[in-house]
């Protein structure tokens, strides 16, 4: 999805002369085709995060739609405290993008996981979350971010993830039809979308012809209305990140504000549990996140 954003991002600031990208001491290769056509518009300042953002508030100051790129957890975790300063609190135009969402860069450990950023970002004010599932949300995605003002976080996976079948992506706001079903609802969020598919696929017939999958593109109200989830009797929610303030937790918060009490049964990552480092297969497999263990998790839920 990196390489999608980038080519989306370049295409847009061939006309759109305020798009401004900044990064911290990465991407080379990935950036190279912004960087050559827009030096202007471009900027690196090294391994020093918390500058970045700094320097991505001053910029939007000046009237600029700021993109500051990084890997996982660096441009939210290690800064946070200048984005909810400097850039939220002051409702600018900057947008966060962080690459290997979840376990997306799991051989180089903890520090790369980005597992606690959607419980993190979705507090800050005026602050609005994406998490595509694939290269067609994203590529939906991005006009939405360049037309809107404000704080947003771009969240993208980077191990060369495919375009998952279903009905064509409609807005970031608006709930995606995977597969569709009559009695239960199965949401993900991010790209453990693929995973989520691939297990359905593996349930027996009469189950799975029950289900609707829908992938989430915003942690947003609009696209938690646009799925008319009280038509169903049993919801289940999958995302590659902790279950605390996650993306679930989002979805049951949509069902207090509206009165609504259906079944719910959320599947993540559980906030103490021992990580081991590895590939973004063998992470999702150790967590329980694989399409063969969601695909059991389905079954204990769903079966009447």
């Amino acid at each position: 999805m990196r390489d999608t954003f980038i080519k989306s991002l370049t295409d847009a600031a061939y006309v759109d002369e305020k798009i401004f990208l900044i990064v911290g001491d990465l991407g080379y290769g990935v950036v190279d085709q912004f960087s050559s056509q827009f030096p202007n518009r471009f900027l690196n300042v090294g391994i020093s995060e918390q500058n970045m953002i700094g320097v991505a508030a001053g910029i939007a100051k000046s009237g600029f739609k700021v993109f500051v790129y990084s890997i996982a957890n660096f441009p939210t975790m290690r800064c946070l405290e200048q984005i909810r300063n400097d850039v939220c609190y002051h409702n600018l135009d900057v947008t966060i993008v962080s690459i290997g969402a979840g376990f997306g860069y799991g051989t180089l450990g903890y520090s790369h996981f980005a597992i606690e950023d959607l419980t993190v970002m979705r507090s800050l004010p005026n602050l609005t979350v994406f998490s595509p599932g694939d290269p067609h949300e994203l590529q939906t995605t991005v006009p939405v971010i360049l037309k809107n003002s404000g704080p947003k976080y771009l969240r993208l996976g980077k191990n060369g993830e495919q375009n998952l079948l279903g009905e064509p992506s409609i807005s970031p706001f608006h709930a995606r039809t995977l597969k569709k079903g009559f009695d239960f609802a199965l949401l993900s969020t991010g790209n453990i979308g693929a995973e989520v598919s691939e297990a359905i696929s593996l349930l027996p017939e009469e189950l799975r012809k029950r289900i609707t999958h829908f992938s989430i593109s915003s942690l947003t109200r609009e696209a938690l209305e646009s799925a008319e989830l009280s038509k169903y009797k049993k919801i289940m929610t999958v995302e590659e990140h902790i279950l605390d303030g996650g993306f679930g937790s989002f979805v049951l918060e949509f069902f207090e504000i509206n009165s609504m009490s259906p079944q719910v049964k959320r599947v993540g990552v559980e906030r103490n549990k021992s990580i081991p480092i590895g590939n973004q297969g063998y992470i999702r497999e150790s967590m329980s996140l694989d399409k063969f263990s969601l695909t059991n998790s389905a079954l204990k839920f769903f079966q009447d």
